[in-house]
């Protein structure tokens, strides 16, 4: 499996930051044993809505301290949270999907 290329962004970076890089995904990682998931940043946002816990505006280091559930690898609990680029994203389909968000 290749691994999800991580997007540099800033400590203050937020979950509506998104927008900016089409495509990529909510990225969870246990800082222990590197063990990750990903996860659609709409749908992570849509719950965070529903929770009334954020939104847009919820800074994405903050959303790994709302991860409460164990690494299913090393059974800890110490998450770091990011957004990334999935393995195989071609330059052609960001740009597909820029379109897509812009219109």
């Amino acid at each position: 499996m290749t691994p999800m290329k991580r997007i540099p962004l800033g400590p203050e970076a937020s979950m509506g930051d998104f927008r900016r890089y089409p495509g990529c995904r909510f990225l969870i990682t246990c800082a222990l044993c590197s063990w990750s998931k990903d996860y659609n940043p709409e749908r992570v946002i849509a719950r965070l809505q529903e929770l009334r816990r954020g939104g847009h505006a919820t800074p994405i280091q903050r959303l790994a301290r709302y991860v409460a559930w164990n690494c299913p690898t090393c059974s800890h609990v110490k998450w770091r949270a990011e957004l990334a680029w999935p393995p195989g994203l071609t330059p052609g389909e960001v740009r597909r999907l820029t379109n897509v968000y812009r219109n």
